[in-house]
């Protein structure tokens, strides 16, 4: 017997000493102990694979599919540790057991070995199926990869118990007994290479074990960012019509500016008229016959357009209300292309390039994420600069309208004071032509300022409209660029980035 034989002869003598029987037969065999810890490894790691243990994920956005997604990697990686827990149970069962039937042993880590095996042939094509018509081919890629090499190290194990299981059933042959099987027939038939060889099977399996997590857990954390950004970019949708009104707030401002102005110009206007007519209608002159009727028709032209100063302003005021909530619906977005985050190509584009987990996915992502986010807000700073525009114009409409309601005072002061002279003449005919001469004069511009009065609201209906056509313009010029080249452009950098890397755009 040559010196390594010797050895390991003396070697396991020794182990017999302090070890347990393996393999179902009473000796122990050296190299188990090592088997044993490889396998529980193997165990403690495959643990690390169940959903439990996998990345947290809380999906609150129905969008994407990313919790079927989820769903979908999470019991592929329960399934990996069931089947590893069950490979490892049946070698841990095996190498420790007493039964004194190794063949049986054997055979039931063959079957479990072999139902793993199957479990991966059923699994893998239908979660490859299933997650590639969600997130594309990029995880089943990996997914494969990694079952493939389990697959094979779990078939090289299967082939080294093999070889372990012929060891030992030829030492029991040899020794025609089990209880216990001499030493040098022990040496003879399980030689440290035959264990060795399954240890090494059982720590490549282990091995590969890190590659199938990292596969699991990366895709989950895409699903996770997905999830966060989308609720991110839902909530800043929702309040839309609060980011709008922040825009038309200094326009509506304006608006309350100068329709404050107009009411109160208009109301001091209908007030300074009526203290006229008043006092004219005190003058004695007012009871003469024939002479109050001239001033009567006079008064008329005056009384007719002030009529219904407080419909008129009403009128002002519905007429800027709606003025504003036309730009208002100039400014608000309702294309899908910006609201929508599963119509919108730029969204879709974005939300794909992170979850279909691609070699550039998180760079592009992260690269581009906050161009699409700040679209919302791009979209609106263009309004805002279109409605700032009109804001001073708006402001200069106030001075117009206050000096048409100035020279319009103008039109009917003096009555009072005109007629005053006519009420202090004493020949009835002088009288008679003092008041005729006047009440012609006043009725003729009467007529003039009834046309002014209506100036008023023709040209706060002129300058609304005009004003109106101007933002509509400079919005529709503004999202035209935007939708015909700032977006494309956008969604092509996302595109071009997931799939030639960072450099291609």
């Amino acid at each position: 017997m040559d010196r390594t034989a010797l050895l390991v002869v003396l070697f396991l003598q020794v182990s017999l000493t302090f070890a347990s029987p393996d393999y179902g037969i009473p000796n122990a065999v050296y190299g188990t102990a090592r088997l044993l810890t490889s396998v529980s490894d193997a165990a403690s790691y495959l643990d690390t694979l169940a959903a439990p243990q996998l990345v947290p994920a809380n999906i609150t956005q129905t969008t994407f599919n990313l919790s079927n997604v989820v769903q979908l990697l999470q019991q592929t990686g329960s399934a990996i540790a069931q089947d590893g827990n069950s490979v490892a149970s049946a070698i841990t069962n095996l190498t420790q057991s007493t039964s004194g039937d190794s063949a049986a042993l054997f055979d039931a880590a063959n079957r479990t070995i072999q139902s793993a095996l199957d479990h991966i042939t059923q699994l893998l094509p239908s979660v490859n199926s299933n997650l590639t018509a969600l997130i594309g081919a990029s995880v089943p890629d990996q997914l494969t990869d990694g079952f493939g090499r389990i697959e094979l190290r779990l078939i090289t194990l299967r082939t080294q118990l093999g070889t372990l299981k012929s060891a030992i059933l030829a030492a029991i042959a040899a020794a025609g007994t089990t209880t216990p099987i001499p030493t040098d027939i022990l040496a003879k038939y399980i030689t440290l290479r035959k264990v060795y060889d399954v240890v090494e099977s059982a720590r490549k399996l282990r091995a590969f074990l890190p590659v199938l997590r990292y596969t699991l857990n990366t895709s989950i954390e895409d699903m996770v960012e997905a999830d966060q950004y989308l609720a991110q970019y839902t909530g800043m949708l929702a309040s839309l019509d609060s980011l709008v009104a922040t825009v038309l707030q200094p326009l509506s401002a304006a608006k309350e500016g100068y329709y404050s102005a107009l009411k109160g110009g208009v109301r001091d206007l209908a007030g300074s008229y009526a203290l006229v007519e008043e006092s004219t209608l005190l003058l004695a002159v007012y009871n003469v016959t024939g002479l109050g009727t001239l001033i009567d028709t006079m008064l008329g032209k005056f009384n007719t357009p002030l009529a219904n100063v407080t419909q008129d302003v009403a009128a002002v005021a519905l007429q800027l209300q709606n003025y504003l909530d036309a730009v208002k619906g100039m400014v608000g977005i309702s294309d899908p292309q910006v609201i929508s985050v599963t119509e919108s190509k730029l969204t879709v584009a974005l939300i794909h390039t992170l979850i279909d987990s691609g070699p550039y996915s998180r760079y592009c992502f992260n690269k581009y994420k906050d161009q699409v986010t700040d679209l919302l807000n791009y979209l609106l700073e263009e309004s805002s600069i279109c409605i700032d525009r009109e804001i001073p114009r708006l402001g200069n409409l106030g001075p117009a309208v206050q000096s048409v309601l100035d020279v319009s005072a103008y039109d009917f002061e003096d009555i009072n004071d005109w007629l005053t002279i006519c009420d202090g003449l004493q020949e009835p005919a002088n009288q008679n032509v003092c008041v005729t001469t006047i009440t012609q004069a006043y009725t003729t511009l009467g007529d003039d300022f009834a046309d002014k009065y209506a100036l008023l609201y023709d040209l706060t209906t002129t300058e609304v409209n005009a004003s109106k056509q101007r933002v509509k313009i400079c919005i529709d010029l503004s999202r035209r660029w935007l939708a015909d080249g700032y977006i494309p452009n956008l969604q092509t950098g996302i595109e071009q980035c997931a799939l030639n890397g960072p450099t291609a755009v």
